[in-house]
C-alpha cells in the first residue's frame, strides 16, 4: 500500500503540472515511478498515464498546435525511439538508473541556465529534427523526452501558447512509440500492476487533471515551472542516489 500511495501522488502531480504548464507530467513522475518499480516497468508506466494526460490537454488546446513544426518533430522522435528501446533493454538496472537520473537532472539544469543566458537561435528544419531525435531516444530510453523539446523552445523562443499545445500530440506520439518498442525488445515490460491498481493510477490522472483545470488560470506559470523544476530535481537525483549505489 505504501508503495502503490507514492505511484497514486506522483501521477497526480505529474497530471496537475501538464494541465497547469502544458508539460511536465514525465519530468515529475517519471523519477519517482522509476524509484518506486524498476526502470523499465517505470518509464512504460510513465509513457502509458503520459499518453492519457496528453490526449486530455489536447483536445482543450488543438487548435493552438503549430502543425509543420509538428511534423517534423514527430517524425525525428519515432527515429529516436529505437535506439533509445535498445538502450533501455539491454542496459542493466543500477546503470540504467544512474543515466536515467542524470539525465533527468541535467536536462533540468541546462534549461535553467539556457534561459538565464537569453540566447536565441534562428529557427531551422536542422535545429528541429535534432530536437526531435534527441527526445525519442531520452523519451524511450528514461520516459524523460520532454527536456529537448523545452529546450528548443527556449533557443528558438517559441511562443508559450504554441508550444505547449504542439507537446501534446508530439509526446503522445512518443508515449506509443516508446511503448512499441520496448515490447518488441522486451515483453514483460508491462507494470504488474492490478486492475483494481490501474483504476486508482487513471483516478489519480483524473483528479490532477481537474484540479489543474481549477488552479490553472490562478496559478501563474512561472511559479508552476518552479515547482515542477524542484520536485523533478528531487525524484531524478534521488534516481541517480539509488543507482550510483547499486553500481
Amino acid at each position: 500500500m505504501p508503495v502503490i500511495a507514492f505511484i497514486l501522488l506522483a501521477v497526480f502531480v505529474g497530471a496537475l503540472s501538464q494541465r497547469v504548464t502544458g508539460m511536465g507530467f514525465a519530468l515529475v513522475s517519471g523519477p519517482f515511478l522509476v524509484l518506486l518499480l524498476d526502470p523499465l516497468s517505470g518509464v512504460v508506466l510513465v509513457n502509458i498515464v503520459g499518453f492519457v494526460s496528453c490526449v486530455i490537454v489536447f483536445s482543450r488546446t488543438w487548435r493552438d498546435v503549430h502543425w509543420p513544426t509538428l511534423k517534423i518533430l514527430a517524425i525525428t522522435s519515432v527515429i529516436g525511439t529505437l535506439p533509445g528501446a535498445w538502450m533501455a533493454a539491454t542496459m542493466p538496472t543500477a546503470p540504467l538508473q544512474t543515466f536515467i537520473g542524470t539525465v533527468v537532472v541535467c536536462a533540468l539544469l541546462i534549461s535553467v541556465v539556457i534561459g538565464r543566458v537569453g540566447r536565441q537561435l534562428p529557427v531551422n528544419t536542422g535545429g528541429i529534427a535534432t530536437s526531435g531525435f534527441l527526445a525519442g531516444v531520452l523519451n524511450a530510453a528514461a520516459g524523460v523526452g520532454g527536456p529537448a523539446f523545452s529546450t528548443y523552445a527556449v533557443l528558438t523562443r517559441w511562443e508559450q501558447r504554441s508550444f505547449a499545445a504542439t507537446m501534446q500530440p508530439l509526446l503522445a506520439i512518443a508515449s506509443v512509440m516508446s511503448i512499441i518498442a520496448k515490447v518488441i525488445f522486451d515483453p514483460n515490460v508491462l507494470p504488474h500492476l492490478g486492475i483494481g491498481q490501474w483504476l486508482m493510477v487513471f483516478a489519480a490522472l483524473a483528479a490532477g487533471q481537474i484540479i489543474g483545470d481549477l488552479t490553472a488560470e490562478r496559478i501563474p506559470v512561472r511559479v508552476a515551472r518552479i515547482g515542477m523544476i524542484t520536485i523533478a530535481l528531487a525524484g531524478g537525483a534521488a534516481t541517480l542516489v539509488k543507482g550510483l549505489a547499486g553500481l
